[in-house]
């Protein structure tokens, strides 16, 4: 007799037959479907009940015992356990198990379902006292079983789940194969306890288009799917960043073959909310259209807001032969309330803001031509467009413009990775990179703003762990009027003249060198340092210019920017402490800039995998 798996005999309630079908070798494990490609069926529905079913999150695995039911299309099946692959897309159903089609219905010992193959294997018991036979279903065609050809090793192979615990038990569950699978009423392991919740959603589908997010970013997201299907999913957040501290978000997410839709109320629990839609529609393999439209309200709960404004931006991208063409479309209104005869609604900090511009944008950006044999490519861009406002843009030289024309021309280019020293050794190898872009554009407003910048730098991999870079970059701005404009200034700091900014007249140049490495010698843990020194015009000066504003995380908007501090170095740690939980540390220490000695925070992230 056979030896029998010990994890079978953990199984509550299996048969000797079940256990002879899964202990029974069977040559040429996969020979029965090796030379057949897998095929993509579609998502198709699977309706499973039994006493207890389970959700192992870690592993992909919906487990069930005790009175199994399944409808699958036109297949009912009983049995005492099963077993699904979420990710393999195939699933087990064993002990004295009834297998009702539409050719008729068979009984055995246990039955599986290889869905990307159109495979279907039944270990048969005709019966009692027969032999057990293999019966193999091809392209579901029951009424023709073929018998005792050679299946999969694996064709009856039940998961060893000793010492797992379920992150989800239930008594049902509907699953759509390839993409979701969704239980009522759960009971979901949330921080440790079996939380009791109405439905609970899993989605474990490639389609990149449920995938889409329109919510800011956060320290904290915890992410609670209540329920969906193969084209949606809604979902509740419990999030928590630096400014709005513990909060709950809501966000829908719809998806078709070539379009989606995302909404979300962000933070929906403080009286600063943002409700945002994101929506996309590629109707062709070569046009596509984008879109994001946001209201901002300030109210307490769902009352009259003290504030409201709206956002709304419009993405319209053409590919031609050799470029592509893009239409951008922007419209602001700063005030969505009705003019208030106090000029503010309910306190000063809620003011009545008319102004409501809209711009429209046309440009055009080349693909990436390599320039003759060399090792280095070139894209250019160019375009126009105007700036529209009924109450006014900008005042000078008298006149108030209520619309601005501009048009803009800029090229970038960039050397591909070239090796140094040692080719031969990976570890030896030097890579030198190279990027110049620099673009003018030209207003109606009679001035115009020249851009440079120029990036080399130099890597290596020291193990395959460890990596570091050194890189030098120069950003030049210019702002030029060609009447006026910027005039001789000289601020004063705490009583103390800064004569070294009379010189500046609308031209900032930014020089910064940073040495970086990363040291990552596993998937589960990485840390990073970077050290930058900076030489820019005009010099910093601890308090002449205000600090750039922080996200919801705690980080500058922006890593280059005047008034920085002339050393920084920066260290970033990212560890997994669950099994699809990450945690990301940073900080950056200035070298007592003034009274600037650390960034304000540490900035923290927890990172669902």
């Amino acid at each position: 007799m056979p030896t029998i798996p010990a994890e079978t005999m953990r199984r509550p309630a299996l048969s000797f037959a079940l256990a002879l079908a899964l202990a029974t070798p069977v040559l040429h494990p996969l020979a029965a479907i090796a030379d057949q490609a897998p095929v993509n069926p579609g998502v198709q529905t699977l309706r499973l009940e039994a006493a207890r079913v389970r959700f192992y999150n870690d592993r992909w695995l919906l487990e069930a015992d005790g009175d199994v039911h399944i409808s699958f299309g036109a297949l009912r099946i009983r049995g005492e356990a099963f077993s699904m692959d979420l990710k393999q897309d195939r699933f087990v159903v064993a002990g004295s198990v009834r297998l009702a089609t539409p050719a008729g219905t068979y009984r055995g010992a246990a039955f599986s379902d290889f869905l990307d193959f159109r495979r279907c294997y039944l270990f048969a018991i005709l019966a009692p006292g027969d032999e057990p036979d293999h019966w193999t279903f091809v392209d579901g065609d029951f009424a023709h079983p073929q018998k005792g050809l050679q299946m999969p090793g694996d064709a009856f192979a039940l998961p060893n789940l000793a010492g797992a615990s379920p992150d989800v038990t239930a008594h049902s569950a509907v699953v759509g194969t390839t993409a979701f699978v969704r239980f009522a009423h759960p009971l979901v392991r949330i921080a440790g306890m079996d939380v009791p919740l109405p439905s609970y959603y899993v989605s474990f589908s490639a389609d990149p288009d449920l995938a889409q997010n329109s919510l800011a970013g956060a320290n904290f997201d915890g992410t609670l799917n209540l329920t969906g299907d193969a084209h949606a999913i809604s979902a509740v957040h419990l999030r928590y960043d630096t400014q709005n501290k513990g909060y709950l978000a809501v966000e829908q997410h719809l998806a078709s073959k070539n379009a989606f839709a995302v909404f979300s109320i962000n933070p929906l629990t403080r009286p600063s909310k943002f409700w945002n839609l994101v929506t996309g529609w590629q109707p062709s393999p070569r046009f596509s259209i984008r879109t994001f439209s946001q209201v901002h309200t300030f109210q307490y709960g769902l009352r009259q807001p003290l504030e409201s404004s709206q956002f709304t931006a419009v993405q319209l991208t053409q590919a031609l032969r050799q470029s592509f063409l893009q239409v951008n479309l922007q419209q602001v209104n700063y005030t969505m309330l009705a003019p208030s005869p106090t000029g503010y609604y309910g306190d000063p900090t809620h003011a009545f803001v008319p102004n409501h511009p809209s711009s429209v944008e046309l440009g055009v950006t080349t693909f990436q031509h390599q320039i003759g044999r060399l090792p280095s490519y070139e894209s250019l861009h160019y375009g126009a467009g105007f700036t529209h406002d009924v109450f006014g843009l900008q005042t000078y030289g008298g006149v108030t413009y209520s619309t601005i024309w501009n048009h803009y021309a800029g090229l970038t280019l960039f050397t591909s990775s070239l090796p140094l020293g040692d080719r031969h050794d990976p570890l030896k190898t030097y890579f030198f990179n190279a990027t110049f872009a620099k673009q003018r554009q030209w207003f109606s407003v009679p001035h115009y703003i020249d851009t440079t910048d120029a990036v080399a730098s130099l890597s290596r991999r020291f193990s395959n762990a460890l990596t570091a870079y050194v890189a030098y970059e120069v950003n030049n701005t210019g702002d030029y009027y060609l009447q006026g404009g910027y005039g001789s200034y000289v601020p004063i700091v705490d009583g103390t003249p800064i004569y070294g900014f009379a010189a500046f007249h609308g031209v900032a140049t930014l020089r910064t060198l940073s040495l970086g490495a990363a040291y990552q010698p596993n998937g589960e843990f990485s840390a990073s340092l970077l050290l930058r020194k900076h030489d820019d015009f005009p010099q910093p000066y601890p308090g002449l210019f205000p600090p750039p504003p922080l996200n919801v995380l705690g980080e500058s908007f922006t890593t280059n920017y005047l008034g920085q501090p002339p050393y920084d170095i920066t260290g970033e740690v990212r560890a997994r402490i669950a099994p699809r939980l990450s945690v990301d540390i940073q900080r950056t220490y200035f070298f007592n800039f003034g009274t600037l000695r650390w960034s304000p925070q540490f900035v923290i992230q927890v990172i669902p995998q």
